[in-house]
């Protein structure tokens, strides 16, 4: 009777969230918000399976962009691996041989090989991939590998970066604030990625490797590796994630970024979910296995994407090679669901469906007999700048003699719209629901707008302007910027978020998403920045596209002839970005302006930087008018040498005050 209860409660509040009456709909709040875009992903991923013809006519571009959102797009070169054996345990029945290869030039990659201890011919090798723990020496994870070598398969079990022996960083917007990783496009699942495909390549140098046979599993972290792995690399023959799966929409709506660090999730450019990852991955012999009980990823959510990943695999006549095993336990192994995962690997890689009976062994090497470098890391390992190396930047132009500079801004901007921008403008217009007037002190007249953003966000907006004739309502210039995010207020026309101005300019302070009456606390704040790039945006994006919407209801009211936007420190780049979006926006003024997105203390937006850096994307408004207040950086001479070389040196200037 309990079961049916809560099966008949867990179905309820499944029904209120979808039918929009619990407050994660509320879209008056960024919680709301970001629930909405999470259903709306989740419940369009695969809802219609391609067909045989259409899977085949999407697949490049599928995995191409799939490659793009791993930041492996163009993939890295293929160096040598400068693979090395620095010792092996004889055990018998199986043998442990301590290996480490280079994935990039000087960033190790850290391993254990088990083998049979006779091997005779070309094996099937199986790609073992840790959860974050103590990697490779922890105890499921050496006896998992353990069972594949005893069992006459080659299995290389990884140490995850940062864990183990390997070195590196995955904990960066979790735990150390490198929110310039979203700007950089950099995920570590990305690294992660890169790692397994060259473990694959170091599998298919060796003579005991049957190249044609491959796998991959791996439990909590590994899972998701072995997801976006199987995606990313045909070779592989057989995908078994165990206990990492679920959609956006379950770790938006339970807040469950919050239990995973950075290479749980990819940067999500063009909104897939997991059944998008499982179409990729299709017709290849792809298993899930899941625990019901586990908190971060829960059945509701695994299921949906199970069925979804079904259909796709009936659509393509290969129903067989898909399945979902699941047992009553928290996050982590059962014998039921480890016989299932042997079964299926000797099913689709020995042509051996017999049911496995046996389970692993319960002994545990000691772990300093596993380790590759005996406690001595590599100096300067490069793994721990692999942030700064895998994700391919671009090379910026030298403005040289027959340089074509508008075939270049075009392109770039192109570029920007089509994925840091995605999904800021879009076909919905803002909506206008209440305009006050605020009052008059003789010379200014303050005025407040209330309208929902493009997508629906219900945000504020203070007006000051010139004392005006009842003929002359329309001012020559509208000064329109976002509100800080440490303002306290913007009573009064905009408070202290109101830049200095002279002359008959009005000002219009917006109230963009987190600020105002918007704005989140620690409570939030930390889980929504981390969660945004699942939906394909920043927080700083969404604040972009809040400033655009403001401008439009601004131009629709005929408040002024002409609008230029303002930027001050964090607020800066959200100013040149709604420019480049809206070009008649009239001039960008900017004052303590931030000179790069590597900066983690900059506004990041998705992949800015592999179009190009602050005072290279700056120069992209050109002809337009920019003015620096006070000094204008050095780092924008770049951006000042574009406007001069071009003809508009006249555009670009400094001032005091605007």
């Amino acid at each position: 009777m309990h079961r049916v209860l809560q099966s008949c409660w867990l179905s309820s509040v499944l029904w209120l969230l979808a039918s929009g009456l619990l407050p994660a709909d509320d879209w008056s709040t960024i919680y709301g918000s970001i629930c909405r875009e999470a259903r709306q992903i989740s419940s369009s991923s695969m809802a219609i399976p391609y067909t045989a013809g259409q899977w085949t006519a999407t697949e490049a571009q599928r995995r191409e962009r799939w490659m793009e959102m791993l930041g492996l797009s163009p993939l890295p070169e293929r160096t040598p691996l400068q693979a090395e054996v620095t010792g092996s345990l004889d055990r018998g029945d199986y043998v442990v041989e301590k290996v480490h290869f280079q994935s990039v030039p000087g960033a190790y990659v850290i391993g254990n090989l088990y083998r049979p201890a006779k091997v005779t011919g070309r094996l099937p090798a199986v790609l073992y991939l840790c959860g974050h723990s103590k990697g490779k020496v922890n105890a499921p994870y050496q006896a998992n590998p353990r069972w594949f070598a005893q069992h006459d398969y080659i299995a290389l079990v990884l140490d995850p970066i940062q864990l183990g022996e390997s070195q590196g960083l995955h904990h960066g917007t979790y735990r150390e604030g490198r929110w310039d990783w979203q700007s950089r496009g950099y995920s570590p699942i990305g690294t992660e990625v890169w790692n397994g495909m060259r473990a694959l390549d170091y599998l298919e140098s060796r003579e005991d490797v049957d190249a044609d046979r491959l796998g991959v599993t791996g439990l909590s972290g590994g899972g998701v590796v072995s997801w976006c792995l199987g995606a990313a690399d045909p070779r592989l023959k057989v995908v078994v994630p165990v206990c990492q799966s679920g959609s956006i929409e379950h770790v938006a709506v339970d807040r469950a970024t919050d239990g995973h660090c950075d290479c749980a999730f990819w940067i999500n450019t063009y909104r897939w979910c997991w059944p998008d990852i499982g179409a990729l991955i299709a017709p290849r012999a792809f298993l899930i296995a899941s625990g019901s009980e586990d908190v971060l990823w829960r059945p509701y959510a695994y299921r949906d994407v199970a069925h979804r990943i079904r259909h796709q695999y009936a659509a393509l006549d290969v129903s067989d090679k898909f399945d979902l095993v699941e047992d009553l336990t928290p996050h982590g192994y059962t014998p039921k669901l480890r016989q299932a995962i042997f079964t299926f690997f000797n099913t689709h890689l020995k042509n051996d469906p017999t049911p496995v009976t046996d389970d692993v062994t319960t002994f545990v090497e000691p772990e300093e007999n596993l380790q590759v470098f005996d406690g001595e890391l590599p100096q300067r390992d490069q793994m721990r700048q692999i942030d700064k190396l895998l994700v391919a930047r671009p090379a910026l132009p030298t403005l040289s003699p027959g340089f074509d500079w508008k075939a270049y801004q075009a392109a770039a901007l192109q570029r920007l719209r089509d994925t840091t921008f995605r999904y800021t403008l879009s076909g919905t217009q803002p909506q206008l629901r209440d305009v006050r007037a605020d009052g008059s002190d003789g010379t200014t007249i303050a005025g407040s707008y209330v309208f929902e953003s493009f997508d629906r966000m219900t945000l504020a907006m203070r007006t000051l302007r010139p004392a005006a004739s009842p003929t002359d309502q329309s001012m020559p210039v509208m000064l329109a910027h976002a509100m800080q995010p440490e303002a306290q207020s913007a009573f009064g026309g905009g408070g202290s978020s109101r830049p200095r101005v002279r002359g008959a300019v009005a000002t219009a302070t917006i109230e963009v998403r987190n600020t105002g009456a918007t704005s989140v606390g620690t409570g939030y704040l930390w889980t929504a920045r981390r969660t945004f790039p699942l939906l394909g945006e920043t927080l700083a994006e969404r604040q972009v596209c809040d400033l655009l919407a403001g401008i439009r209801v601004l131009r629709e009211q005929r408040v002024a002839n002409e609008i230029a936007v303002y930027g001050k420190g964090y607020t800066a780049p959200l100013a040149i970005y709604a420019a480049l979006l809206d070009d008649q926006i009239s001039e960008v003024v900017l004052a303590d302006v931030p000179v790069t997105h590597e900066d983690p203390a900059t506004a990041p937006f998705l992949g800015v930087l592999k179009v190009g850096d602050l005072p290279h994307n700056l120069a992209l408004l050109y002809p337009r008018r920019i003015t620096f207040i006070g000094a204008m950086p050095p780092a924008f001479q770049w951006t000042k040498d574009v406007y001069e070389k071009y003809g508009a040196s006249d555009k670009i200037r400094t001032a005091q005050v605007w």
